[in-house]
C-alpha cells in the first residue's frame, strides 16, 4: 500500500538505510534522527536500553535531518522519529500518519564565529541584529542549505532584517552555501574564520574530538522559552503493526524515565559541559558564551 500524501516537502535525497546498528540480535526498532545520532547520544541511549532487556536485541539508526526523518517515518523506513520542528510535526499528525509523544530532550541553537569577532557582533542586541551586521560587513558566513531545522532557523533570523542572502546568484560572495552535515559545516567555518548558526551538541562534540579551535558562541538560549531552544520530540506511526507499537511505547517510556534522562543529562565532554538538557532542566545550566575550545575542553575566559 502506498504511503499517505503529505504537505511536507523533501529537500534533497532521503536516506532509507541504517547508518549504524546498536546491539546484536533481532532488530526491534528503527530510529530516525540527525544530531543526537551524530553526536553519539542515540548510541548511548540505545545501548543502555538494550542492556535492560532479557534477551539480546538491536536497534538501528537511520540518519536524516528533521523533515527527512519525518518522511522516513511516512515511508516506513523507521519506527520512531526524533525531530525538531513543531509546525511540521503538527502537519503530519493532522494528515493522520504520525503521532507526537512530546519532548524527550533539549538541544540549543547558537550563533558561532571566530574568537577574534572581526565584525564585532558581540555588541549586537539580538541574533538577527548580529546577522545583519555580518551582511553589511560582507564577512564570510557559512550556511547549510540542506533543508534541516538549522537551515530554517537561520532563514527566520535573516527574515527579521528582511534579508535572504541564499537567493543571490553569485552576488553575495561572502555567503557560502553548502549541503554539509552539522559537524563538517562547523569544522569548515572554524577553519575559515566564518560565522554560522549551529547547535550546542555539535559544537561541544567537535570540541571534545579536538576538531575545532577558533570558534566561540555569541548567542544561545538563556531560558526554556528562548527562541533558540531546539527541543527534540518523539513521533511514531499510528499505522504500524501492534508489536512495533509496543516496542515504540517501551522505548519512549525509557527515554522519558529517570534512567533515560540520566543518560541524556550525563552525556558531555567533562567539566559539566553537557551536550543536551533533560526534560527537568528544560535548558542547559551552563552557558557557552565567550568560551572557546582548548585541548578537547570548552574553556571560559577566567581559566584561559
Amino acid at each position: 500500500m502506498a504511503p499517505p500524501t503529505t504537505a511536507i516537502a523533501s529537500h534533497g535525497d532521503l536516506e532509507s538505510k541504517p547508518k549504524a546498528i546498536y546491539g546484536s540480535g533481532k532488530t526491534i526498532l528503527r530510529i530516525g534522527n540527525g544530531g543526537a545520532g551524530a553526536t553519539g547520544l542515540l548510541e548511548a541511549l540505545c545501548l543502555d536500553y538494550l542492556s535492560t532487556l532479557p534477551e539480546p536485541a538491536s536497534i538501528t539508526w537511520v540518519a536524516n535531518h528533521s523533515r527527512h526523518t519525518q518522511l522516513a517515518l511516512l515511508n516506513d523506513y523507521i519506527d520512531i522519529a526524533l525531530t525538531y520542528e513543531r509546525k511540521e510535526e503538527a502537519v503530519a499528525e493532522a494528515e493522520g500518519w504520525s503521532i507526537t509523544y512530546g519532548p524527550v530532550f533539549h538541544d540549543h541553537f547558537c550563533v558561532v564565529g571566530p574568537v577574534s569577532d572581526p565584525v564585532g557582533i558581540r555588541s549586537a542586541r539580538s541574533p538577527h541584529e548580529a546577522l545583519a551586521m555580518i551582511a553589511r560587513s560582507r564577512h564570510p558566513f557559512h550556511s547549510r542549505r540542506d533543508g534541516s531545522a538549522t537551515m530554517y532557523k537561520e532563514e527566520d533570523l535573516w527574515g527579521f532584517s528582511s534579508l535572504a542572502p541564499w537567493e543571490s546568484d553569485g552576488e553575495a560572495d561572502w555567503f557560502k552555501k553548502s549541503h554539509l552535515p552539522p559537524a563538517e559545516a562547523l569544522i569548515g567555518a572554524d577553519q575559515a574564520g566564518a560565522y554560522l548558526v549551529t547547535d550546542r551538541s555539535t559544537l561541544l562534540r567537535q570540541t571534545g574530538l579536538g576538531m575545532i579551535s577558533n570558534s566561540t558562541v555569541f548567542f544561545e538560549p538563556t531560558s526554556r522559552y528562548h527562541y533558540f531552544m531546539n527541543s527534540c520530540y518523539a513521533l511514531s506511526s499510528p499505522l504500524a503493526p501492534a508489536e512495533t507499537k509496543r516496542q515504540v511505547t517501551l522505548f519512549i517510556e525509557y527515554l522519558t524515565s529517570p534512567r533515560g534522562q540520566r543518560v541524556i543529562g550525563g552525556y558531555g565532554i567533562g567539566d559539566g559541559w553537557a551536550l543536551f538538557a533533560t526534560l527537568e532542566e528544560k535548558c542547559a545550566g551552563t552557558l557557552l558564551r565567550r568560551g572557546r575550545p582548548k585541548g578537547g575542553r570548552w574553556v571560559m575566559p577566567s581559566v584561559l
